[in-house]
């Protein structure tokens, strides 16, 4: 059985920032709909890595970050716009976090805060 990966890796190379958080939100979303899906059918048997028919491209999103970090700050715009796209990646990392992935919760978090940082700071 072929793993599919999630977001397709052409499907993240174009676009705004915003319109890439998006096309890693609908994956997300059908990444975690398999996941769910898959332990639900296997409730009481133990799953094993090749049992996996999906997997989330990690590359995608680690690029979209990168990004986001070289984002200016020079003035409240940028700030507001860098805020607002951590934030919207941070609903990405929740979604993921919710198809057993637990562990992106601290991420997660950080980007929040990060976020909240920026759009506090004041001129």
């Amino acid at each position: 059985m072929a793993l599919i990966f999630y977001p397709h890796q052409d499907d993240v190379q174009k676009g705004s920032i915003e319109e890439r958080i998006e096309v890693l939100m609908e994956a997300a979303e059908r990444f975690k709909a398999i996941v769910l899906d898959e332990a639900n059918k296997s409730i009481g048997v133990r799953l094993v890595p090749r049992d996996q028919t999906a997997s989330f491209n990690w590359e995608a999103i680690a690029r979209v970050l990168r990004e986001i970090r070289d984002l200016p700050e020079g003035n409240k715009k940028d700030k507001i716009r860098k805020a607002t796209v951590l934030t919207k990646l941070s609903e990405v990392y929740e979604v993921l976090r919710s198809a057993k992935m637990s562990k992106l919760e601290a991420v997660r978090l950080a980007l929040l805060s990060e976020a909240s940082h920026l759009g506090s700071v004041k001129e």
